[in-house]
């Protein structure tokens, strides 16, 4: 997915939400807002990825304000709250009448944890209950279910793509039913935004559920031109790849392989570009095989069910 005009509000609106929050020097935030700009006017739209910008302001950022993970606070808040949830949440997919639909739900219901978009999301303890609630009730088709859970099974190599800290709890309830001994997960390789990082795996534990790999890149996304040659190996060994956010859809939509992308469409460019609406629960799947709709732009062509 290349990027838009719409999404240069975006990176600005970033650039001063968080040069604003790490440091209250005023020249900071002058400077910070000026690189961005700068960064922008030389940008090639076709070529350049909405994940690979950010990496360029965040690098930027955290080299202005000298703090290595702006985020670390709100990321150790979210895995707190998630991990509080979590045994209720067992519970809601054990007494399930149909356990890998509410796993797929309540993973889906996750990816609401985003500060990319919204600098200030709510990750209370209620308004995540909302979310989850909110997808359990979600409309999404048997046939994607059912689609995703056949790959699963005829695949004996999964890479699970993870998205943000918090989120990867919500993770585990869906990597539990895929099969935990035929996956990898993957973090990203440093601090970027609030998403996960091998941190954050220990922290929650999913480390002890099923191998977990940096993908060397601090890009919020997965740039496989950036990425450590094990991850790379990993990506291409697998039999499926699921991958979770808007960032991995972002960055990995033009590539023809085996992916299902998980994500909630919680910015216009993204909703526009996949065919729906600002606040619905997707599963897109991206293998070049199966039966296809050609989104907006120049995405790669993919099935898209929405929830």
């Amino acid at each position: 997915m290349h990027t838009y005009l719409d999404c240069i509000p975006c990176f600005l609106r970033q650039t001063v939400d968080v040069i604003s929050t790490v440091t209250d020097d005023p020249l900071l935030h002058e400077q910070a807002v000026r690189q961005a700009l700068r960064a922008t006017a030389e940008l090639d739209f076709q070529a350049t990825t909405p994940a690979a910008m950010g990496q360029r302001i965040h690098r930027m950022i955290r080299e202005l304000s000298e703090n290595p993970d702006p985020y670390r606070l709100i990321k150790d808040r979210s895995n707190r709250i998630a991990m509080t949830l979590l045994p209720e949440l067992n519970r809601w997919v054990s007494d399930s009448p149909e356990p890998f639909s509410t796993a797929l739900r309540l993973a889906l219901a996750g990816n609401v944890i985003d500060f990319g978009v919204d600098h200030y999301t709510d990750v209370s303890e209620q308004a995540i209950r909302k979310n989850l609630r909110e997808a359990m009730h979600a409309n999404i088709s048997p046939e994607a279910i059912q689609s995703l859970r056949s790959k699963s099974l005829q695949s004996r190599t999964i890479l699970y793509l993870c998205d943000n800290a918090g989120e990867i709890v919500f993770d585990r309830l869906l990597i539990e039913q895929l099969g935990p001994e035929k996956i990898i997960a993957a973090v990203r390789g440093g601090p970027i935004i609030n998403d996960a990082t091998l941190e954050d795996a220990r922290q929650t534990g999913l480390d002890k559920i099923v191998p977990v790999i940096s993908n060397g890149s601090d890009a919020p996304g997965t740039i496989l031109e950036q990425c450590s040659d094990p991850f790379c190996r990993a990506f291409h060994k697998a039999d499926l790849v699921i991958a979770k956010g808007q960032g991995n859809f972002e960055s990995l939509s033009s590539v023809q392989t085996r992916i299902f992308y998980l994500l909630k469409a919680k910015c216009p460019v993204v909703a526009r570009h996949i065919g729906c609406t600002i606040g619905q629960y997707m599963i897109l799947d991206g293998d070049k095989n199966n039966r296809h709709v050609e989104p907006q732009g120049n995405a790669a062509r993919k099935e898209v069910y929405d929830a």
